[in-house]
């Protein structure tokens, strides 16, 4: 890692948090300031119940947003992501949620796969979707045409990966979530610590979708 990434772990922050705030929260993060989010509007984070969506959840609600809906496999894991800041719950089709928003400003998106277009007609006007990964797979083929379909309703859609982020810039949004994790006000949500020859394990422990939060592989 280069010098420039390195950042002072504080008192009372483990490392395994630290991984969590310094992967996922930086990730959810910079993915909020791709969206344009401003306090005010609503937001849907779509697979919430992953280090991303956890992390993108909270720190949407800690920002202010008008509503936080995310989508997620069990009425346990919705009540837990309710309990870190989310004000309505859906399933992972997006239904389910009678009193959420007809239309989202920002959609934050880590599954992609052949669910995504439906997800681009839930923005609102101006709204804006955001892929923040693609464990679902690719979208269809035919996606491009379906933004241009929305054409009436100026839809905005990106992609974004940390590593486009400068050194500097991305040390500085790791020890300020650290320091808000140490004053409570965001929490890492760490699912399991297991050794680095167990990264097949974690794979199909993701893949089985049993995790909420993060694993952190540690020596």
């Amino acid at each position: 890692m280069p010098v420039e990434q390195v950042v002072p772990l504080p008192d009372g922050l483990s490392a395994a948090a630290a991984v969590t705030l310094g992967g996922s929260g930086a990730v959810a993060h910079f993915g909020l300031r791709h969206a344009r989010f401003v306090p005010g509007e609503t937001i849907l984070v779509r697979g919430a119940a992953g280090g991303i969506g956890v992390m993108a959840a909270q720190l949407a609600a800690r920002a202010g947003a008008a509503a936080v809906a995310v989508t997620t496999s069990s009425a346990e894991r919705g009540a837990r992501l309710r309990r870190l800041g989310a004000t309505h719950v859906l399933d992972r089709s997006g239904d389910g949620g009678g009193t959420a928003p007809a239309g989202y400003d920002v959609i934050l998106d880590v599954v992609a796969g052949a669910g995504l277009p439906s997800f681009l007609d839930r923005l609102a006007p101006n709204g804006r979707l955001v892929a923040l990964g693609a464990v679902a797979g690719q979208p269809p083929a035919d996606f491009g045409t379906r933004i241009m379909a929305a054409f009436r309703k100026s839809p905005s859609f990106a992609a974004f990966i940390a590593a486009t982020v400068p050194a500097a810039e991305l040390s500085s949004v790791r020890g300020e979530l650290f320091a808000a994790a140490v004053r409570g006000e965001i929490e890492a949500v760490v699912h399991e610590l297991l050794p680095l020859d167990g990264a097949v394990t974690a794979h199909r422990r993701m893949d089985a979708g049993e995790v909420f939060g993060r694993i952190v592989l540690t020596p």
